[in-house]
């Protein structure tokens, strides 16, 4: 565990010393935790080992012993317990105000997040239906989540997933989603740069001519930003200590409540074999025992969070929830989450399936283009479509954050609108897809509903979005 620890904190240091040494790196907006993860990944012995066989261990140890197997072993189990800790983090934040004032603007945002997200799980599915099942039938039709899952989802939503895959048997959905998420990343930081050069160049854009800044890592020298706020003394106890043990609060309840349903699991069982009667529900009902003991641990401190909240609120004391101090800590999971999950990637596991993942990668990047100039276009408001469309394509490609980085570049003072419109709609979405609970559900849907209804529906859903966000839209 020493060793482990150790690994992923000289990995961030590494990435951050890189990313703040070399331009090119500054330049794709690449952040330390992948830089870190993707050292550990090439010169561990997982990479070696794939590439030189049994001479890699010898090759490995040259590295003071820090990147050894047995490290990265432990690392490898990170991601799954640092997702429950992110996911009972999220719902610490107060209830999201009221935007009725921007329902319109709101709906019609939701409705391109929706289509964006509901395009990349169908074409996925479609082509995994077609294209990619023929030649490696082992892969569940769920395969084709992958573009979300990497894309709209990134490196959170892919560990998540990663546990939802092996709960239907599908053990390399973990790596391959890093792997996804890894890419989009770097790609929607490139990919975004060049369209919004070319949008300042066409005139899409509402300001004039433009300056892409360069973010080396230390501009905060000088300037301090505080990151967090005391809500308790100091001389009692410290004050990020105690957000941290709302949020253990948060992660304890989810234990109790996996612990609770998996002990309930086997009576519950047993009551509804006597009653059943045909061998189909005879069967059913151990199938459904079976994936709700499987349920992702990360979904009960989820759960855990939004009991804390509530709780914390009827007692009047949620005021003592310092959202900053929540967020930090989050995001230092994330970190840790992040660095570990690519330093432990299975490229093996890369290697056998590149074929599909490339055409996955190819449908991806093919289908987020035309989300932002064709249907954007089609369904943002005129005065600032490229500014709200430029979100939602860094964060359907690599995360939220990428996303407003590009808007920086061309809205630099949040002038234009697209930020609050992007705000106001995140519930109508992120809940549910791009790492939400369809998301989370839709293997399994795959696995007992087959293929064809779901894929019908969801582009039956599409369409009818479609139209409704054109008449929104006066179009």
């Amino acid at each position: 565990m020493q060793h482990a620890f150790l690994l992923a904190c000289t990995l961030l240091l590494v990435g951050f010393v890189l990313r703040v040494k070399f331009r090119f790196l500054q330049v794709l907006y690449i952040p330390a935790s992948v830089i870190g993860g993707l050292v550990g990944l090439l010169i561990g012995p997982y990479f070696l080992g794939t590439l030189f066989g049994d001479s890699s261990t010898t090759l490995a140890s040259t590295y003071h012993s820090l990147i050894t197997t047995e490290a990265l072993d432990t690392l490898k189990k990170w991601p799954g317990w640092l997702i429950a800790v992110v996911f009972a983090g999220l719902y610490m934040e107060k209830p999201a105000r009221s935007f009725k004032e921007s329902a319109k603007l709101a709906a019609r945002e939701a409705i391109m997040v929706w289509i964006i997200v509901l395009g990349q799980m169908v074409l996925g599915i479609i082509a995994c239906w077609f294209f990619i099942k023929p030649f490696h039938s082992g892969v569940p039709y769920s395969f084709g989540q992958l573009i979300e899952t990497g894309f709209a989802g990134g490196h959170g939503t892919a560990a998540a997933m990663g546990q939802v895959f092996k709960s239907i048997g599908f053990d390399d959905g973990l790596d391959l989603g890093i792997f996804m998420a890894t890419v989009g990343l770097v790609y929607s930081v490139v990919s975004g740069i060049v369209l919004v050069n070319l949008a300042v160049r066409r005139g899409w854009t509402r300001a004039g001519d433009v300056q892409i800044p360069i973010i080396q890592g230390l501009e905060a020298r000088g300037g301090e930003v505080p990151v967090a706020y005391e809500k308790v003394r100091p001389e009692v106890i410290d004050p990020i200590v105690f957000q941290a043990l709302i949020l253990a609060a948060a992660f304890g309840i989810g234990f109790l409540l996996s612990s609770m349903v998996n002990w309930m699991v086997q009576p519950i069982e047993r009551a509804l074999l006597g009653i059943a009667s045909g061998e189909k529900m005879q069967s059913f009902i151990p199938d459904m025992a079976d994936k709700v003991k499987d349920l992702p641990f990360f979904i009960y401190t989820l759960a855990g969070g939004l009991i804390v909240r509530e709780g914390m609120h009827h007692l009047k004391i949620d005021d003592l929830i310092d959202i900053h101090s929540i967020r930090r800590l989050t995001s230092a999971a994330m970190e840790f989450l992040i660095v570990s999950a690519i330093a432990t990637l299975r490229i093996e596991a890369v290697i056998k399936m590149i074929l599909p993942l490339t055409l996955l990668l190819v449908i991806a990047f093919v289908w987020c283009a035309v989300c932002l100039l064709y249907i954007g276009r089609r369904l943002l408001p005129r005065e600032y479509w490229f500014e709200l469309g430029i979100i939602n394509y860094g964060m359907s490609t690599g995360t939220t954050a990428t996303g407003f980085m590009l808007l920086r570049i061309v809205d630099k003072d949040l002038e234009s609108g697209a930020a609050e419109d992007y705000a106001l709609a995140a519930p109508l979405s992120a809940p549910f897809v791009g790492g939400g609970l369809l998301t989370l559900a839709m293997p399994l849907i795959l696995e007992s509903a087959g293929v064809a209804v779901p894929v019908l529906v969801m582009l039956v859903a599409m369409v009818a979005l479609f139209f409704t966000g054109l008449k929104l839209s006066g179009r």
